[in-house]
């Protein structure tokens, strides 16, 4: 097969993951969840910092793994699909090891503090996959929908 019968391969150009956006997003939800999980156990007649100690859990929780990301060299956009993952497993087992420690430490009401951390680390999920996404989408060129796919019909 010659140059001329191969079809044209994709080059994708190298990107850094925008983590300081992403970061700062994630950040903002954090407080503001556990600003809300601090309401919820006033309401249900605890202290309003049963729900920001969530706080102390998860703000370390999301700038480790973003301080590794942004040490990381630059990737073809579909690549940092994989350390973003990795980042969010670093981010779950920190809020968990820290969450526990502050459990056990302060008592805060058991279920606004760990409904609080998990509604954290849900939505950092999400900010993070919708990050890599969008990151995919807008930097690998000729991407067809399904439909123009060769063979489906």
């Amino acid at each position: 097969m010659t140059n001329e019968t191969m079809p044209n391969l994709i080059t994708q150009d190298e990107v850094k993951l925008p983590l300081i956006r992403t970061g700062s997003i994630a950040l903002v939800v954090c407080v503001v969840i556990a600003f809300v999980g601090g309401m919820i156990a006033q309401q249900r007649g605890g202290m309003m910092s049963d729900g920001l100690w969530s706080m102390l859990a998860t703000i370390p929780g999301v700038l480790i793994p973003m301080g590794i990301m942004m040490a990381m060299p630059a990737k073809n956009a579909p690549e940092w699909s994989v350390p973003v993952l990795a980042g969010t497993m670093i981010r779950a087992l920190t809020v968990l090891t820290i969450g526990m420690a502050v459990y056990m430490i302060a008592s805060p009401d058991r279920v606004v503090f760990f409904l609080t951390m998990l509604t954290a680390l849900m939505v950092t999920l999400i900010i993070d996959v919708a990050s890599v996404l969008s990151l995919i989408q807008k930097h690998t060129p000729g991407m067809t929908p399904a439909v123009d796919a060769e063979g489906i019909s």
